[in-house]
């Protein structure tokens, strides 16, 4: 089975991606899409703390009775140690998350960074976790990661869910068996990033003047390989997705209905690829593929 389609909300609350030229998506067109995926029976939506307005934003535009199931993210913790004071800080922030999204439970909270685990009294913020679990107020836990060592020091019991960059340029985890190692663990995996913000669904013409002329020809490379297959670079994107069979899901962001019924029009078209081609196209070029890399 082909991983399921999870909608990414970063761009409902903010201004967010290198391609993105049209802004932060307007609540009228949030509610639009809302109810075309609903339509489309897509049932996970990601959204996170530090996405700005967007949890306030799908409270106010998802409909009354819907069957969305939401992830959200507890930011990235300022301080350099914890205290036995602090799960009252995260508890509030979690009620207030909650309120902002009208659920009284969440599909899953994981952390924007694992590193907190790894700070003196990080048990404080482990156990208050678990307790979340256990109060029945998430069924799930995780971690979202940029690479494997981000892993270090994670206990399984907050492994539930783990969210990684993948993509058709971007196979790291895949290849160096990051992923077949969560998954022997019952780990299950979000991918994102598969557009890599909107820059491999982009001709290498209007890629940034950053980019090295080496990343410009890989993909010149694979815009004639679509041409010549009759398919798009979200085509190739997409096709390399549904071919990931240890993924549960592929979060996938968007600002208007038009990429939405373009998405869901091509994850059913025949793939572009054929057996054995996807590792031929992974991108060794670290400022490309890791966004935390570009410039500003």
């Amino acid at each position: 089975m082909p991983p399921q389609l999870c909608l990414g909300t970063v761009q409902f609350g903010l201004p967010y991606g290198i391609t993105n030229t049209t802004g932060q998506v307007a609540e009228e067109e949030v509610r639009q899409i809302l109810q075309l995926a609903a339509q489309e029976g897509i049932e996970l939506l990601d959204t996170a703390q530090a996405y700005g307005e967007a949890e306030s934003v799908l409270g106010r535009t998802m409909s009354e009775g819907h069957a969305f199931r939401l992830i959200s993210k507890l930011p990235a913790q300022s301080q350099p140690f914890f205290t036995d004071e602090d799960p009252l800080g995260w508890e509030d922030a979690f009620h207030r998350s909650c309120v902002r999204l009208g659920q009284p439970c969440l599909e899953a909270l994981l952390l924007h960074s694992s590193a907190d685990l790894r700070k003196p009294g990080g048990q404080h913020l482990q156990q208050w976790l678990l307790s979340l679990r256990e109060r029945d107020l998430v069924r799930r836990l995780g971690v979202s990661i940029y690479t494997a060592d981000d892993l270090v020091g994670v206990p399984p019991e907050l492994m539930d869910l783990v969210q990684l960059p993948l993509s058709l340029y971007d196979q790291r985890l895949l290849a160096d068996g990051t992923i077949a190692q969560l998954r022997t663990q019952g780990c299950e995996i979000h991918a994102r990033s598969l557009y890599l913000q909107g820059l491999l669904l982009k001709p290498a013409a209007a890629w940034p003047v950053w980019a090295s002329s080496e990343s410009r020809l890989h993909h010149l490379n694979l815009e004639q390989l679509a041409a010549d297959r009759g398919f798009s670079l979200l085509d190739c994107a997409l096709g390399f997705a549904r071919a990931q069979k240890d993924i549960e899901a592929v979060v996938l962001g968007l600002c208007t209905q038009r990429e939405l019924q373009e998405l869901f029009r091509s994850w059913e078209r025949k793939s572009p690829w054929e057996e054995g081609e996807l590792k031929a196209w992974i991108l060794q070029d670290a400022d490309i593929v890791e966004p935390r890399r570009w410039p500003v």
